[in-house]
């Protein structure tokens, strides 16, 4: 029923008690949009399990309390650590026989550097002793004794020879070799220190201060101490509750008449029900399905608040908000002025009175 239809009731009800009537109408009425949304932190952290080298499934041993206040540090989280440690302890095994293998080749290198550094000493005086020899000039020699003497030199300065090539190319063997295994060393150490990490790792600790709330997987079911669940799937949610907002969603026929700037009116569905105000913050940028079950478009909008009650307000909270979209102000009037209609029950000015309103209507539009 249109305002010309309640307006000609009235006259007509004025008509029947045959009393005078003056008609005046000066309405202001806001235009609103509502939607349903639900209370979020503007600033969240994401919990989930650590990415550990072949581990899918991870075993939840401890969970700090939904809804705990939390500090940076504090402890959220522990998953079962048995794979890994079974693992570390077999890359310690490998890694204390690493370590002694290095061990016994510095000791045996060294033996084996000293060795030659004898046989060099060895050679050098058999060396000196033959070159002696071979100077000698004697007359009374023979000459198979001179050239035998001759021989032994160029031997024992061959022998010499060989002795130092073998000591410079142990030594540059000896760098290689412990070079070899200490690198062997180190690849395990680093490894093991990877497990120990690994191990402390899958003690999840907050990354800020927060409120913790339970993340529910796609069943709907919320993580609990016992259960397993996949890499990378989140289980808490860090929010900060000094910034709360509304995420609300607005569907799509209505999308086109919100704006950001436009003020808000918020009804929050808690114990007791609390009104607030805010303004809409922005707005999405793609429509969606508004769930898997309902397949009416939505387009999600963010609201602020324009004042915080951290004692009330809860992330997941559900609200209701009715965006002001415009002032409607519309004025109906018998004429331009104040218009007194005597009505004694006479048809004709009944009939009269209808023509005036549907003129009046007829200019308004």
């Amino acid at each position: 029923m249109n305002k010309l239809t309640v307006m000609c009731a009235a006259l007509l009800l004025q008509a029947c008690q045959s009393e005078p009537l003056e008609v005046i109408s000066n309405e202001s009425n806001e235009v609103v949009v509502t939607a349903s949304g639900e209370l979020e932190s503007e600033k969240t952290a994401m919990i989930a399990p650590p990415s550990i080298s072949r581990m899918w499934q991870y075993q939840i041993k401890f969970l700090v309390p939904e809804n705990s206040e939390v500090k940076q540090g504090d402890l959220l989280a522990a998953f079962d650590d048995k794979k890994v440690t079974d693992r570390l302890i077999d890359k310690q095994a490998e890694l204390d026989r690493a370590q002694k293998e290095l061990d016994n080749k510095k000791i045996k290198e060294v033996e084996t550097e000293q060795e030659l550094i004898l046989l060099v000493a060895e050679k050098e005086m058999e060396f000196e002793k033959a070159k002696r020899k071979a100077e000698i000039v004697d007359n009374s020699r023979s000459d198979n004794d001179r050239r035998k003497a001759e021989i032994d030199f160029t031997i024992a300065e061959n022998d010499l020879f060989l002795a130092k090539e073998k000591l410079k190319y142990q030594r540059s063997n000896k760098a290689l070799n412990l070079k070899l295994a200490q690198g062997k060393v180190e690849r395990l150490t680093s490894e093991v220190n990877n497990f120990n990490r690994d191990i402390e790792r899958l003690k999840v600790k907050a990354t800020m201060d927060g409120m913790v709330i339970y993340k529910a997987d796609w069943q709907g079911e919320k993580p609990a101490v016992g259960e397993s669940v996949q890499f990378g799937q989140p289980i808490i949610e860090l929010a900060v509750r000094e910034k709360m907002q509304v995420k609300a969603q607005i569907e799509e026929p209505d999308s086109g008449k919100v704006k950001v700037g436009q003020k808000v009116k918020i009804i929050l569905d808690g114990t007791q029900e609390l009104v607030t105000q805010g303004k809409v913050a922005s707005l999405g940028r793609v429509f969606r399905d508004k769930s898997f079950q309902d397949k009416r478009r939505v387009l999600d909008v963010i609201i602020a608040f324009d004042e915080i009650d951290v004692d009330v307000m809860r992330p997941g909270m559900t609200a209701r908000v009715e965006v002001i979209v415009e002032a409607d102000n519309d004025a109906i009037a018998l004429s331009r002025q104040n218009v007194t209609l005597p009505i004694t029950g006479n048809s004709m000015l009944i009939a009269g009175v209808a023509n005036n309103l549907s003129l009046t209507e007829g200019v308004a539009k």
